[in-house]
C-alpha cells in the first residue's frame, strides 16, 4: 500500500495546528519552509550575519571534521523540531525532499541513513549549535542529510536539513539551517548593530580592520570600523572589552599567535591615539588561528577567520 505523507506548506502559506507541546519561547517557523505537521520547536536561533559551513560529502576526517565542505555567509535561521510520536525519520526526509524539488530548489548534496555514516551526528553537534538530543538521535548511522539551494522572494538561499531517528520517544528530530545569502554591507555596521550583537552574543566580529601582509600596520581603509568601535565605547563608558586578533592557519602557528597579539595592540593604540578612547576600557588578546569560524581548507573560510573581534569582558 502506498504511504501518504503529510503535505508541507512552503513560501509563506499559513496553517494552524494544535501542538501537543509548546514551541520554544520566541521561536517561529521560517516563511520559506514550514514544519512537518504536528512537530514542535525545541531550539531556535537567528544570527543577522554569520559564516555557515555545510558538507558536500558524507566523509569525515578523524570523526571530527568535514572532509569536503563549502562556506557561505548571510542571515542564518536555525530551527530544531521534534516530530510527533510515530513519525519516522524516513517520512520527514522523503516529504522535505519532495517538497523542496517541487519548490524549485536544487539539491547540492544528500544522503540517507547508512549512506551518511557518522557525518550527521558530528555535523549536528559541532556545526549547528543544536541540542545534544539531536546529535544523539543520529547515533548508529540513523541520520540523514539534505542541502539545497534556491530562491524565495527573489533572494538566494541555502537550506541545510538533518533528520535523525529518536528511538527513545518513537519519533524523530530534525533541524534546518536556512541561510539567506548576502554580503556584509559595511554601511550597516554602526553602533546600533554592534550593540545588538554584543547584547545577544557577547561579541562582534569586524572584517573592515585591515593590515599590511604579515604586519601589524593598519591600512587606511580601517578607519570606518575603528570609528564604530570608538563610538560604541564612548556610548558605553562602563564597558570593558577585549580586542581580539584572529588569523587563518597559513604560516607558522607561533608567528601567527604573536602577529595577532601585535595587531590587537595596534588597534588599541589607534583607538587611543586617533579616536580618544579610554585605554582602560580595552585589553589586547591575540589567539592566532585558535578560534576559527569556518574551515581553513579554502580561501572563503580563511577570509572569514581573519578578523578582529570586540568581546565584552
Amino acid at each position: 500500500m502506498k504511504k501518504t505523507f503529510t503535505t508541507l506548506f512552503l513560501f509563506g502559506l499559513i496553517y494552524s495546528i494544535s501542538l501537543a507541546q509548546q514551541d520554544k519561547s520566541g521561536s517561529k517557523d521560517h516563511p520559506l519552509l514550514s514544519r512537518y505537521e504536528g512537530s514542535y520547536i525545541n531550539a531556535y536561533m537567528v544570527k543577522q550575519f554569520e559564516v555557515f559551513e555545510y558538507p558536500t560529502s558524507a566523509e569525515m576526517v578523524d570523526y571530527s571534521k568535514l572532509k569536503e565542505s563549502k562556506t557561505v555567509e548571510g542571515e542564518i535561521t536555525f530551527i530544531e523540531y521534534v516530530a510527533p510520536e510515530g513519525v519516522t525519520a524516513t517520512q520527514v526526509y522523503r516529504t522535505y525532499q519532495t517538497q523542496l524539488t517541487k519548490a524549485g530548489f536544487k539539491t547540492i548534496f544528500t544522503c540517507m541513513g547508512k549512506e551518511c555514516g557518522s557525518m550527521p551526528m558530528h555535523f549536528s553537534r559541532k556545526y549547528l549549535e543544536a541540542s545534544s538530543q539531536l546529535g544523539n538521535a543520529m547515533v548508529g548511522e540513523r541520520g540523514s542529510y539534505i542541502v539545497a539551494s534556491g530562491t524565495y522572494e527573489n533572494e538566494p538561499y541555502i537550506l541545510s536539513l538533518i533528520i535523525g531517528s529518536d528511538s527513545r520517544s518513537n519519533s524523530c528530530r530534525y533541524a534546518m539551517s536556512i541561510v539567506k545569502l548576502e554580503e556584509l554591507d559595511t554601511e550597516k555596521v554602526d553602533v546600533s548593530s554592534v550593540t545588538d550583537m554584543i547584547e545577544t552574543e557577547g561579541r562582534y566580529a569586524f572584517y573592515g580592520i585591515n593590515f599590511d601582509l604579515n604586519s601589524a600596520s593598519l591600512k587606511e581603509d580601517s578607519g570606518e570600523a575603528l570609528q564604530v568601535i570608538a563610538d560604541y565605547l564612548a556610548a558605553n563608558s562602563q564597558a570593558n572589552v577585549l580586542i581580539v586578533g584572529h588569523t587563518d592557519n597559513t604560516g607558522d602557528f607561533k608567528l601567527n599567535l604573536d602577529l595577532s597579539q601585535k595587531r590587537a595592540e595596534a588597534v588599541i593604540a589607534a583607538l587611543v591615539d586617533n579616536y580618544g578612547v579610554n585605554a582602560n576600557q580595552m585589553t589586547p588578546v591575540g589567539v592566532g588561528m585558535a578560534s576559527p569560524v569556518a574551515t581553513n581548507s579554502n580561501e572563503d573560510g580563511r577570509a572569514a577567520n581573519r578578523r578582529v573581534e570586540l568581546v565584552l569582558k
